[in-house]
């Protein structure tokens, strides 16, 4: 395992007028790691994903990233990284071409070209279904799908907010297994919240 240290919290907090939704997260992940965030609903793991992207201001702590305060560096540090809260979000009348189209020319600040985006389709296993309106997907797919935008910047680092929710078995083992092979294979390090052991 790597030493490099991933992402790092320190003394991590969000308060909501007299309510902690979060307290005193102290987290140290490794290059390569899955890590599982575990607990259950309501326990807080969305809201720390939350400070952990940037999508809201901690009260007290910190996070660090690849070394780089999010504070103070925001952009170094969420350089190498990419995210799905609660659940990937989609055009569902367009195809799931178009839809990545879009997702990577907001991310990368124009549209990526066609072998890029059908090289995360493949990782995903959903390139036969690139010219599919993505209303025609499951919701396994979705989640997959979800993931291969995320995939377009090439992330170090990916965060995942209950990947498997409300997927039905077999949704849920694929899902594990495009974890482990985004670990294993091409390097990837995953922090994914769960409320299922």
């Amino acid at each position: 395992m790597s030493q490099e240290i991933v992402l790092r919290t320190t003394n991590l907090g969000k308060r909501y007028k007299n309510r902690w939704a979060v307290e005193d997260v102290n987290l140290e992940i490794h290059r390569g790691d899955v890590f599982g965030f575990l607990g259950p609903n309501g326990a807080g793991k969305s809201t720390t994903i939350r400070m952990i992207l940037s999508l809201i201001r901690p009260t007290t702590g910190s996070v660090e990233l690849f070394g780089h305060r999010l504070e103070t560096e925001r952009e170094k540090a969420l350089a190498k990284v990419a995210g799905i809260v609660e659940k990937p979000d989609f055009y569902l009348y367009l195809s799931a071409l178009r839809n990545m189209e879009i997702a990577g020319a907001l991310t990368l600040g124009k549209a990526p070209e066609k072998k890029r985006i059908m090289d995360s389709m493949a990782l995903v296993e959903l390139q036969d279904r690139a010219d599919d309106r993505v209303k025609t997907f499951s919701h396994g797919m979705k989640q997959r799908l979800g993931i291969a935008q995320a995939l377009l910047c090439n992330p170090d680092l990916i965060v995942l907010d209950e990947p498997t929710n409300g997927l039905d078995p077999q949704g849920m083992k694929e899902v594990r297994e495009l974890i482990a092979q985004l670990s294993h294979e091409h390097g990837i390090t995953v922090f994914l919240s769960s409320h299922l052991l």
